[in-house]
């Protein structure tokens, strides 16, 4: 597939039409309006609080200033991630973050002005102008319980710069350096590893490169598994010490209660995920037996788990991808297929790969006033570039409904919802591809790829949240210490739950224990679970019920944004997460995945 060297060189049809953003006017003009609307806010900072009137108002210039944010921010860093070597965005940053520092500076604790006056606050609580923004001013007052000292708070907001940025240091260590070295094929040829080689490596038909990957990688690891180790053992206690002085009664109480998530969802959750082992190792053992049975050598699943037992040439243009993707989604009805048709014709999708364009792809957020819900991506021509699609437009149709229905507050749902739109409509996409492709190996791929995919989403997560959840604890208790050995015992111990096998402990295999980026951003990986087992929900019941619960899931889910709480958006469209028909469910989906893939497996690798 062709990477274009410059973005000038790309065609216009086939790039993200960011100018659309400024609504005609000079980026420059959207500048001077955010410096105004920033000067109004400082100047109104205290007096908002004297009366009503001023409060209110005070929201309508927040919302205004966010919008204008909003503009500026996509406009810079989408052009940015575009052009990575281009100063020019980097001027227009700094300018921007020179005004927010300044700012910042002069704003002081919003918390300590808030629960000065938040006896004033509550005895408006109940008025009709305020209505709009009472589950924001609700979560506020939720904290008050939570405050520090005044003084304590004005210090925390003025030397939060100077935060130990443990994350920072654990990128810096884990992407700059560490060196993989080289790795040995069976011909004795040398190749260079890194993260991009290695992914290529494991599924060579190479033996013993696919061997030498592994040990060398993990080799590499854990020569600073001490340092990884002593990282997160800090980054956790940092958060255990802050939610012990904020009166909370833990780590993870602290970081899951904006979505009102209690211990006993979190339990459930672990305690129903392990319930999976026996499908999934029901999948490993026929994933096992076609391995054996294609290549008809002893199949070890530490080096060969990676490999393609079958590999079909699909190779797409960007127009059949559209059209693919147009056509898996048109039973969502007519405002959806529409809105979707305007995103790929009127250029929110920037699709080719660049030098120096940022890698991956992303549907952007703070979307609030913004009309193109932009999308950036890497096109390679391959399936995955067609699941990529659909995704992302999962993301952009969930802003494109929750911002034309929400007010610019309630518009911004949480993580806790976001991946749910666009699992479901990769769900859509494999669900058209399945009913319309008569290739059983294509099939059989596709099925092994949805496998594989919720076992990394709902299992791996999982496993990743119980042993978050438990080093919490144990450091609380002063059981576990910062040493690698330390740590990767209390990981062993969780794994275990997880599997049916009997497993050896094999510390140099465990180095995931320190070595998960995601263990840096708070308590959340649960979430995407969440998600997966979320969107089988709703995929389950429109296979049920036909089209009409696809726009009753426009209607009551997309269009809600963050009106609400999450657990009670779920609830109010029949999804309740601590009940056992729920799970049954999302498990039942998974199970009838492993039954069609162990039908097409045998079907494809017969015994000869």
């Amino acid at each position: 597939m062709k990477q274009y060297k410059n973005v000038s060189d790309v065609e216009k049809q086939y790039k993200f039409d960011l100018e659309d953003i400024l609504q005609g006017k000079k980026f420059d003009y959207w500048v001077e309006e955010f410096q105004k609307h920033l000067e109004l806010t400082l100047k109104n900072k205290d007096s908002k609080y004297d009366n009503l009137k001023n409060y209110v108002e005070s929201f309508e210039l927040g919302i205004r200033t966010g919008i204008i944010s909003n503009k500026i921010s996509n406009y810079i860093n989408n052009y940015t991630n575009r052009e990575l070597n281009n100063p020019q965005y980097k001027e227009l940053e700094n300018k921007v973050n020179q005004l927010v520092d300044d700012f910042n500076k002069n704003f002081g604790s919003e918390t300590v002005r808030f629960f000065k006056n938040i006896d004033k606050v509550k005895s408006w609580l109940d008025s009709d102008e305020l209505k709009p923004y009472r589950k924001l001013l609700e979560e506020l007052i939720d904290e008050y319980d939570h405050k520090l000292d005044d003084n304590i708070e004005e210090y925390l907001t003025k030397t939060s710069k100077a935060n130990p940025n443990y994350e920072g240091v654990f990128t810096l260590l884990t992407d700059s350096e560490i060196d993989y070295g080289f790795v040995l094929d069976g011909k004795g040829k040398k190749h260079k590893l890194n993260p991009v080689t290695r992914r290529k490596y494991l599924k060579s038909d190479d033996k013993i490169l696919r061997k030498n990957t592994v040990l060398q990688w993990n080799k590499s690891i854990v020569k600073h598994k001490e340092s990884l180790a002593n990282l997160l053992f800090q980054q956790f206690k940092t958060l255990n010490v802050e939610a012990k002085v904020r009166n909370y009664t833990s780590a993870v109480n602290m970081l899951t209660s904006k979505d009102k998530v209690d211990d006993e969802l979190l339990q459930i959750l672990f305690s129903k995920v392990q319930s999976l082992n026996k499908t999934i190792a029901k999948y490993r053992n026929a994933f096992k037996k076609f391995y054996e049975l294609k290549f008809k050598e002893k199949y070890h699943p530490r080096y060969d788990s990676s490999r393609d037992l079958v590999k079909v040439k699909t190779e797409y243009t960007i127009e059949e991808m559209q059209q693919i993707v147009l056509d898996s989604l048109k039973p969502f009805g007519n405002e959806y297929y529409e809105t979707v048709n305007k995103a790929l014709k009127e250029n929110w999708v920037d699709y080719m790969t660049i030098e120096n364009k940022v890698s991956g792809a992303y549907s952007i957020g703070e979307t609030y006033g913004i009309d193109k819900k932009y999308i950036l991506m890497n096109f390679d021509g391959q399936f995955e570039s067609v699941e990529t699609l659909a995704h992302e437009l999962g993301h952009s149709l969930h802003s494109y409904f929750s911002d034309k229905n929400n007010n610019f507050y309630d518009s911004q749902y949480p993580i806790f919802l976001a991946e749910i739109a666009s699992i479901f409509n990769e769900e859509m996409l494999y669900d058209h591809l399945l009913k319309t492709n008569k290739n059983d190996k294509f099939k059989f791929q596709l099925v092994e790829k949805m496998i594989d995919g919720f076992i990394g989403v709902v299992q791996r997560q999982i496993i990743w949240a119980n042993y978050e959840y438990s080093l919490y604890d144990a450091i609380d208790k002063y059981t576990v210490n910062e040493s690698y050995d330390s740590i990767s015992k209390l990981y062993f111990e969780n794994l275990k739950k997880y599997t049916n096998k009997k497993l050896k402990y094999e510390p140099n295999f465990l180095i995931d224990c320190v070595n998960v980026p995601h263990f840096y951003y708070g308590f959340y990986v649960y979430k995407y679970a969440i998600g997966q087992l979320v969107s089988n929900y709703f995929f389950s019941k429109y296979k049920k019920e036909g089209k009409e619960y696809l726009q009753y899931y426009i209607n009551n889910f997309l269009s809600k944004g963050g009106s609400d709480y999450p657990l009670e958006i779920l609830k109010n469209v029949g999804v309740d997460l601590k009940s056992d028909e729920f799970y049954q469910i999302g498990f039942s989906y998974f199970e009838e995945l492993v039954d069609e893939y162990i039908k097409l497996g045998n079907k494809i690798f017969k015994n000869k």
